[in-house]
Protein backbone atom coordinates (compact mmCIF):
# COMPACT_ATOMS: atom_id res chain seq x y z
CA UNK A 1 0.00 0.00 0.00
CA UNK A 2 3.25 2.45 0.25
CA UNK A 3 5.15 3.80 -1.85
CA UNK A 4 9.23 2.12 -2.05
CA UNK A 5 10.22 5.01 0.69
CA UNK A 6 8.96 3.25 3.32
CA UNK A 7 10.04 -0.24 4.39
CA UNK A 8 8.09 -3.43 4.42
CA UNK A 9 7.57 -4.40 7.69
CA UNK A 10 6.07 -0.70 8.25
CA UNK A 11 3.69 -0.94 5.55
CA UNK A 12 -0.04 -1.02 6.19
CA UNK A 13 -1.91 -4.29 5.08
CA UNK A 14 -4.73 -5.51 3.16
CA UNK A 15 -7.56 -8.09 3.64
CA UNK A 16 -8.49 -10.47 1.11
CA UNK A 17 -10.66 -13.34 1.52
CA UNK A 18 -9.52 -15.86 -1.87
CA UNK A 19 -6.40 -16.68 -3.63
CA UNK A 20 -7.50 -14.83 -6.77
CA UNK A 21 -8.47 -11.57 -5.27
CA UNK A 22 -5.00 -11.65 -3.07
CA UNK A 23 -3.22 -13.00 -6.53
CA UNK A 24 -5.26 -9.89 -8.39
CA UNK A 25 -4.00 -7.24 -5.86
CA UNK A 26 -0.84 -8.53 -5.96
CA UNK A 27 -0.29 -7.73 -9.56
CA UNK A 28 -1.77 -3.89 -9.21
CA UNK A 29 0.64 -3.52 -6.38
CA UNK A 30 3.58 -3.98 -9.63
CA UNK A 31 1.99 -1.07 -10.95
CA UNK A 32 2.91 2.50 -11.39
CA UNK A 33 0.88 4.85 -8.77
CA UNK A 34 -1.56 7.29 -9.33
CA UNK A 35 0.45 9.73 -7.13
CA UNK A 36 3.04 9.88 -9.67
CA UNK A 37 1.03 12.08 -12.17
CA UNK A 38 0.57 14.79 -9.43
CA UNK A 39 -3.05 15.65 -9.14
CA UNK A 40 -4.01 18.61 -7.45
CA UNK A 41 -7.30 17.46 -4.90
CA UNK A 42 -10.22 19.62 -4.12
CA UNK A 43 -13.04 18.89 -1.08
CA UNK A 44 -15.39 21.50 -2.60
CA UNK A 45 -17.24 23.34 -0.41
CA UNK A 46 -17.93 22.67 3.73
CA UNK A 47 -21.14 21.88 3.45
CA UNK A 48 -21.88 23.17 6.97
CA UNK A 49 -19.25 25.73 7.67
CA UNK A 50 -19.49 27.46 4.18
CA UNK A 51 -23.24 27.77 4.21
CA UNK A 52 -23.12 29.47 7.28
CA UNK A 53 -20.46 31.59 5.97
CA UNK A 54 -22.69 32.36 3.33
CA UNK A 55 -21.06 31.30 -0.19
CA UNK A 56 -24.51 29.03 -1.01
CA UNK A 57 -27.85 28.73 0.42
CA UNK A 58 -30.46 25.92 0.24
CA UNK A 59 -32.86 26.50 -1.92
CA UNK A 60 -34.35 23.73 -5.19
CA UNK A 61 -34.04 23.84 -8.73
CA UNK A 62 -32.45 23.79 -11.38
CA UNK A 63 -29.53 26.45 -12.35
CA UNK A 64 -29.21 29.00 -15.48
CA UNK A 65 -25.58 27.67 -16.32
CA UNK A 66 -23.04 25.08 -14.73
CA UNK A 67 -21.19 28.10 -12.98
CA UNK A 68 -24.34 27.92 -10.09
CA UNK A 69 -24.40 24.46 -10.26
CA UNK A 70 -23.19 22.90 -6.46
CA UNK A 71 -23.00 18.76 -6.89
CA UNK A 72 -23.66 16.73 -3.94
CA UNK A 73 -23.10 12.74 -3.44
CA UNK A 74 -26.54 11.32 -5.04
CA UNK A 75 -26.02 13.67 -8.34
CA UNK A 76 -23.43 11.24 -9.54
CA UNK A 77 -22.54 7.53 -10.03
CA UNK A 78 -19.90 5.34 -11.87
CA UNK A 79 -19.13 7.07 -15.06
CA UNK A 80 -22.11 8.93 -14.85
CA UNK A 81 -22.75 12.59 -14.12
CA UNK A 82 -26.13 13.97 -13.14
CA UNK A 83 -27.35 10.36 -12.19
CA UNK A 84 -29.91 11.67 -9.96
CA UNK A 85 -31.82 14.90 -9.07
CA UNK A 86 -33.02 16.15 -5.85
CA UNK A 87 -37.08 16.69 -5.37
CA UNK A 88 -38.58 19.67 -4.69
CA UNK A 89 -39.76 18.13 -1.10
CA UNK A 90 -36.13 17.73 -0.91
CA UNK A 91 -37.17 15.93 2.82
CA UNK A 92 -34.03 13.43 3.67
CA UNK A 93 -31.29 12.26 1.50
CA UNK A 94 -32.25 10.02 -0.30
CA UNK A 95 -35.20 12.15 -1.74
CA UNK A 96 -34.25 12.15 -5.05
CA UNK A 97 -34.84 11.19 -8.81
CA UNK A 98 -33.01 9.01 -11.19
CA UNK A 99 -32.30 10.35 -14.11
CA UNK A 100 -33.59 9.07 -17.72
CA UNK A 101 -31.09 9.26 -20.01
CA UNK A 102 -32.82 8.14 -23.12
CA UNK A 103 -35.08 11.84 -22.57
CA UNK A 104 -32.20 14.08 -21.22
CA UNK A 105 -32.10 17.60 -23.01
CA UNK A 106 -28.94 18.32 -24.44
CA UNK A 107 -28.45 21.37 -22.74
CA UNK A 108 -29.46 20.01 -19.55
CA UNK A 109 -28.30 21.36 -16.28
CA UNK A 110 -28.56 19.54 -12.57
CA UNK A 111 -31.15 20.24 -10.28
CA UNK A 112 -29.84 21.06 -7.52
CA UNK A 113 -30.56 21.51 -3.59
CA UNK A 114 -27.66 24.22 -3.34
CA UNK A 115 -27.52 27.95 -4.76
CA UNK A 116 -24.98 30.42 -4.43
CA UNK A 117 -25.50 33.83 -2.74
CA UNK A 118 -23.70 36.80 -2.10
CA UNK A 119 -20.77 38.58 -4.24
CA UNK A 120 -19.77 36.39 -7.17
CA UNK A 121 -16.32 37.29 -6.93
CA UNK A 122 -16.16 36.10 -3.20
CA UNK A 123 -17.71 32.86 -4.22
CA UNK A 124 -15.43 32.07 -7.02
CA UNK A 125 -12.31 33.18 -5.09
CA UNK A 126 -13.14 31.04 -1.87
CA UNK A 127 -13.60 28.12 -4.14
CA UNK A 128 -10.33 25.64 -4.23
CA UNK A 129 -7.83 27.43 -5.61
CA UNK A 130 -4.81 25.02 -7.70
CA UNK A 131 -1.69 26.26 -8.39
CA UNK A 132 -2.35 26.35 -11.97
CA UNK A 133 -5.50 27.94 -12.00
CA UNK A 134 -9.11 27.70 -10.21
CA UNK A 135 -10.58 24.41 -9.91
CA UNK A 136 -13.78 25.39 -11.35
CA UNK A 137 -11.78 26.07 -14.83
CA UNK A 138 -11.19 22.57 -15.86
CA UNK A 139 -12.44 19.05 -16.35
CA UNK A 140 -12.21 17.15 -13.42
CA UNK A 141 -12.64 13.68 -11.72
CA UNK A 142 -15.68 13.87 -8.78
CA UNK A 143 -16.12 10.80 -6.91
CA UNK A 144 -18.17 10.13 -3.75
CA UNK A 145 -16.48 11.16 -0.37
CA UNK A 146 -18.02 8.50 1.56
CA UNK A 147 -16.42 5.18 1.20
CA UNK A 148 -19.98 2.28 1.59
CA UNK A 149 -17.99 -0.35 1.13
CA UNK A 150 -20.93 -2.69 1.76
CA UNK A 151 -23.24 -1.06 -1.18
CA UNK A 152 -23.11 -2.05 -4.95
CA UNK A 153 -19.78 0.42 -5.30
CA UNK A 154 -17.89 2.01 -2.95
CA UNK A 155 -15.15 4.17 -5.52
CA UNK A 156 -17.86 5.78 -7.41
CA UNK A 157 -16.30 8.02 -9.87
CA UNK A 158 -17.54 10.35 -13.06
CA UNK A 159 -15.81 13.07 -14.76
CA UNK A 160 -17.32 17.14 -14.54
CA UNK A 161 -17.45 19.67 -16.25
CA UNK A 162 -16.07 23.40 -15.75
CA UNK A 163 -18.13 25.52 -13.86
CA UNK A 164 -19.39 23.48 -11.49
CA UNK A 165 -18.68 23.18 -7.91
CA UNK A 166 -19.41 20.42 -5.11
CA UNK A 167 -19.78 19.75 -1.53
CA UNK A 168 -17.73 17.64 0.68
CA UNK A 169 -19.63 14.78 0.00
CA UNK A 170 -17.95 14.67 -3.06
CA UNK A 171 -13.86 14.79 -3.60
CA UNK A 172 -12.68 16.18 -6.92
CA UNK A 173 -9.10 15.70 -8.76
CA UNK A 174 -7.43 17.93 -12.23
CA UNK A 175 -4.14 18.07 -14.03
CA UNK A 176 -2.10 20.47 -14.76
CA UNK A 177 -2.36 21.92 -18.42
CA UNK A 178 -5.56 20.23 -18.63
CA UNK A 179 -4.55 17.28 -19.63
CA UNK A 180 -7.74 16.10 -21.02
CA UNK A 181 -7.40 12.56 -22.46
CA UNK A 182 -5.04 11.59 -19.30
CA UNK A 183 -8.03 12.19 -17.26
CA UNK A 184 -10.45 10.66 -19.08
CA UNK A 185 -8.06 7.86 -19.03
CA UNK A 186 -7.67 8.10 -15.85
CA UNK A 187 -11.44 8.43 -14.87
CA UNK A 188 -11.75 4.71 -16.86
CA UNK A 189 -9.10 3.50 -14.62
CA UNK A 190 -11.18 4.68 -11.21
CA UNK A 191 -14.46 3.59 -12.72
CA UNK A 192 -13.18 -0.31 -13.06
CA UNK A 193 -14.45 -2.89 -10.14
CA UNK A 194 -10.59 -3.74 -10.28
CA UNK A 195 -9.72 -0.24 -8.57
CA UNK A 196 -12.88 -0.56 -6.49
CA UNK A 197 -11.99 -3.56 -4.68
CA UNK A 198 -8.16 -1.84 -4.29
CA UNK A 199 -9.98 0.45 -2.16
CA UNK A 200 -12.62 -1.84 -0.68
CA UNK A 201 -9.41 -4.16 0.52
CA UNK A 202 -8.22 -1.00 2.59
CA UNK A 203 -11.22 -0.08 4.46
CA UNK A 204 -11.93 3.40 5.32
CA UNK A 205 -14.75 5.77 5.81
CA UNK A 206 -13.64 7.99 3.24
CA UNK A 207 -12.15 8.46 -0.13
CA UNK A 208 -9.98 10.94 0.03
CA UNK A 209 -6.24 12.20 -1.14
CA UNK A 210 -3.76 9.25 -0.28
CA UNK A 211 -6.63 6.86 -0.83
CA UNK A 212 -6.98 7.63 -4.28
CA UNK A 213 -2.98 8.12 -5.19
CA UNK A 214 -2.29 4.79 -3.78
CA UNK A 215 -4.37 2.99 -6.55
CA UNK A 216 -2.47 1.78 -9.88
CA UNK A 217 -2.56 3.30 -13.45
CA UNK A 218 -1.13 2.47 -16.60
CA UNK A 219 -0.94 5.27 -19.12
CA UNK A 220 -0.11 4.79 -23.01
CA UNK A 221 -1.20 1.38 -23.67
CA UNK A 222 -2.34 0.11 -26.89
CA UNK A 223 -5.73 0.07 -25.33
CA UNK A 224 -5.97 3.16 -24.12
CA UNK A 225 -7.54 4.61 -27.30
CA UNK A 226 -10.33 2.08 -26.67
CA UNK A 227 -10.96 2.73 -22.67
CA UNK A 228 -10.55 6.56 -23.72
CA UNK A 229 -13.54 5.80 -25.89
CA UNK A 230 -16.15 4.13 -23.74
CA UNK A 231 -15.27 6.32 -20.78
CA UNK A 232 -15.99 9.37 -22.84
CA UNK A 233 -19.39 7.95 -24.06
CA UNK A 234 -20.26 7.16 -20.76
CA UNK A 235 -19.41 10.54 -18.76
CA UNK A 236 -20.42 13.41 -22.06
CA UNK A 237 -23.83 13.23 -21.13
CA UNK A 238 -24.69 16.82 -22.19
CA UNK A 239 -23.75 19.40 -24.70
CA UNK A 240 -21.32 20.70 -21.37
CA UNK A 241 -18.79 17.85 -22.57
CA UNK A 242 -18.45 19.24 -26.09
CA UNK A 243 -15.19 20.83 -25.77
CA UNK A 244 -13.74 17.54 -23.87
CA UNK A 245 -15.26 15.60 -26.69
CA UNK A 246 -13.54 17.75 -29.48
CA UNK A 247 -10.05 17.93 -27.50
CA UNK A 248 -9.59 14.36 -26.65
CA UNK A 249 -11.61 12.88 -30.09
CA UNK A 250 -9.13 11.03 -32.23
CA UNK A 251 -9.72 8.97 -35.76
CA UNK A 252 -9.05 5.57 -33.52
CA UNK A 253 -12.56 5.99 -32.36
CA UNK A 254 -14.55 5.08 -35.33
CA UNK A 255 -13.44 1.94 -36.06
CA UNK A 256 -14.37 0.46 -32.53
CA UNK A 257 -17.09 -2.18 -31.99
CA UNK A 258 -18.97 -3.15 -29.16
CA UNK A 259 -16.40 -6.41 -27.94
CA UNK A 260 -19.38 -8.75 -26.85
CA UNK A 261 -22.81 -8.53 -25.64
CA UNK A 262 -26.48 -8.92 -27.15
CA UNK A 263 -26.76 -8.34 -30.87
CA UNK A 264 -27.36 -4.29 -31.24
CA UNK A 265 -28.80 -4.40 -34.72
CA UNK A 266 -31.43 -1.79 -33.88
CA UNK A 267 -28.82 0.43 -32.38
CA UNK A 268 -25.71 2.32 -33.80
CA UNK A 269 -21.96 0.60 -33.14
CA UNK A 270 -19.78 1.75 -30.56
CA UNK A 271 -17.51 4.02 -33.18
CA UNK A 272 -20.51 5.87 -34.69
CA UNK A 273 -19.48 8.97 -33.86
CA UNK A 274 -17.70 12.50 -34.99
CA UNK A 275 -15.50 14.95 -33.87
CA UNK A 276 -18.09 16.93 -33.04
CA UNK A 277 -20.53 16.14 -29.81
CA UNK A 278 -23.99 15.52 -30.83
CA UNK A 279 -27.40 14.17 -28.96
CA UNK A 280 -25.80 10.65 -29.99
CA UNK A 281 -22.68 10.64 -28.57
CA UNK A 282 -23.88 9.96 -25.00
CA UNK A 283 -24.59 6.19 -24.70
CA UNK A 284 -28.22 6.49 -23.61
CA UNK A 285 -29.62 3.30 -23.56
CA UNK A 286 -29.13 1.50 -19.82
CA UNK A 287 -27.70 -1.85 -21.56
CA UNK A 288 -25.00 0.07 -23.67
CA UNK A 289 -23.90 1.51 -20.46
CA UNK A 290 -24.13 -1.87 -18.66
CA UNK A 291 -21.85 -3.55 -21.76
CA UNK A 292 -19.55 0.02 -21.51
CA UNK A 293 -18.69 -0.20 -18.26
CA UNK A 294 -18.16 -3.96 -18.07
CA UNK A 295 -15.68 -3.88 -21.12
CA UNK A 296 -14.46 -0.68 -18.85
CA UNK A 297 -13.35 -3.10 -16.17
CA UNK A 298 -11.83 -6.05 -18.88
CA UNK A 299 -9.87 -3.25 -20.16
CA UNK A 300 -8.59 -2.34 -16.86
CA UNK A 301 -7.75 -5.73 -15.92
CA UNK A 302 -5.79 -6.87 -19.38
CA UNK A 303 -3.97 -3.29 -19.21
CA UNK A 304 -2.75 -4.38 -15.51
CA UNK A 305 -2.37 -7.54 -15.95
CA UNK A 306 -4.84 -9.39 -14.11
CA UNK A 307 -6.45 -12.36 -15.70
CA UNK A 308 -10.29 -12.85 -16.56
CA UNK A 309 -10.42 -15.62 -14.14
CA UNK A 310 -9.24 -13.27 -11.18
CA UNK A 311 -11.34 -10.47 -12.48
CA UNK A 312 -14.65 -12.52 -12.28
CA UNK A 313 -13.52 -13.47 -8.67
CA UNK A 314 -12.87 -10.36 -7.67
CA UNK A 315 -16.93 -9.52 -8.68
CA UNK A 316 -17.66 -12.57 -7.62
CA UNK A 317 -16.91 -12.71 -4.46
CA UNK A 318 -16.11 -8.87 -3.35
CA UNK A 319 -19.20 -7.19 -4.79
CA UNK A 320 -21.98 -9.41 -3.51
CA UNK A 321 -24.98 -6.57 -3.83
CA UNK A 322 -23.80 -5.90 -7.52
CA UNK A 323 -23.81 -9.86 -8.41
CA UNK A 324 -27.27 -10.17 -6.21
CA UNK A 325 -28.62 -7.31 -8.26
CA UNK A 326 -26.84 -8.88 -11.53
CA UNK A 327 -28.90 -12.59 -10.78
CA UNK A 328 -32.39 -11.18 -9.35
CA UNK A 329 -32.67 -7.64 -10.26
CA UNK A 330 -31.33 -6.32 -13.17
CA UNK A 331 -33.89 -7.29 -16.40
CA UNK A 332 -33.64 -6.07 -19.66
CA UNK A 333 -36.26 -5.94 -22.34
CA UNK A 334 -35.81 -6.11 -26.10
CA UNK A 335 -34.77 -2.63 -26.54
CA UNK A 336 -32.09 -2.81 -23.82
CA UNK A 337 -34.21 -0.76 -21.31
CA UNK A 338 -34.22 -2.03 -17.68
CA UNK A 339 -37.32 -2.74 -16.53
CA UNK A 340 -39.02 -1.04 -13.61
CA UNK A 341 -39.93 -3.08 -10.31
CA UNK A 342 -43.58 -2.23 -10.90
CA UNK A 343 -43.49 -4.12 -14.27
CA UNK A 344 -41.53 -6.83 -13.43
CA UNK A 345 -43.40 -7.87 -10.21
CA UNK A 346 -45.98 -8.83 -12.63
CA UNK A 347 -43.95 -10.56 -15.15
CA UNK A 348 -42.68 -12.85 -12.12
CA UNK A 349 -46.01 -14.24 -11.84
CA UNK A 350 -47.53 -14.02 -15.26
CA UNK A 351 -44.73 -14.75 -17.47
CA UNK A 352 -44.62 -13.27 -20.85
CA UNK A 353 -48.22 -13.60 -21.04
CA UNK A 354 -48.06 -9.40 -19.88
CA UNK A 355 -50.33 -7.03 -22.06
CA UNK A 356 -49.38 -3.85 -23.14
CA UNK A 357 -51.03 -2.27 -20.43
CA UNK A 358 -49.03 -4.28 -17.75
CA UNK A 359 -45.36 -3.50 -19.43
CA UNK A 360 -46.11 -0.05 -19.56
CA UNK A 361 -44.73 2.28 -16.74
CA UNK A 362 -43.82 5.41 -16.27
CA UNK A 363 -40.15 6.39 -14.56
CA UNK A 364 -38.81 8.75 -11.68
CA UNK A 365 -38.06 11.53 -14.53
CA UNK A 366 -42.02 11.45 -15.43
CA UNK A 367 -41.50 9.59 -18.43
CA UNK A 368 -44.02 6.50 -19.79
CA UNK A 369 -42.28 3.55 -21.59
CA UNK A 370 -43.86 0.75 -22.88
CA UNK A 371 -41.40 -2.79 -22.04
CA UNK A 372 -40.95 -5.19 -25.09
CA UNK A 373 -40.49 -8.93 -24.44
CA UNK A 374 -38.54 -10.40 -24.05
CA UNK A 375 -37.25 -9.99 -20.64
CA UNK A 376 -33.80 -10.75 -20.37
CA UNK A 377 -31.41 -11.36 -17.34
CA UNK A 378 -27.93 -10.59 -18.58
CA UNK A 379 -24.71 -12.43 -17.42
CA UNK A 380 -22.24 -10.31 -16.46
CA UNK A 381 -19.57 -12.42 -15.58
CA UNK A 382 -20.23 -14.41 -19.29
CA UNK A 383 -20.06 -10.52 -20.74
CA UNK A 384 -16.74 -9.82 -19.05
CA UNK A 385 -15.03 -13.17 -20.22
CA UNK A 386 -16.16 -12.70 -23.83
CA UNK A 387 -15.03 -8.86 -23.88
CA UNK A 388 -11.55 -9.83 -22.08
CA UNK A 389 -11.04 -12.38 -24.81
CA UNK A 390 -11.90 -10.26 -27.60
CA UNK A 391 -9.59 -7.17 -25.96
CA UNK A 392 -6.84 -9.33 -25.84
CA UNK A 393 -7.50 -10.64 -29.68
CA UNK A 394 -7.27 -7.09 -30.66
CA UNK A 395 -3.93 -6.44 -28.58
CA UNK A 396 -2.65 -9.59 -30.11
CA UNK A 397 -3.50 -8.10 -33.92
CA UNK A 398 -1.55 -5.18 -33.50
CA UNK A 399 1.33 -7.10 -33.34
Amino acid sequence: MEDISTPVHRTRMIYTVNSAAAAALAMLSHQARIGSLGLAFSPGWHETADRRDGYFESRWGASETWDDVILQGPHLYVATPMYKAVNPTMRHKTDWSATDFEALPVDAIPVTAYKPIGDKVRYNAGYTQWEFGPARAQYRIAWRTMAASTNERTLIPCIIPPGAAHVDGIFSAGLPHEDNETICALAGFLGSILLDFAVRAAPKSTIRTAAVNRLSVLLGHPLQTSLVTRTLRLNCITGAYADLWRDVYQDGFTPDRWAGGRDRANRPQLGAVTGMWTSSTPLRVAEDRRQALLEVDALVALMLGVTADQLCTVYRTQFAVLYGYDHRGYVYDANGRLVPSSVLAVWRTKGDRLSAEERTATNQAGNTYTYELPFTLLDREADMREAYAEFERRLAARG
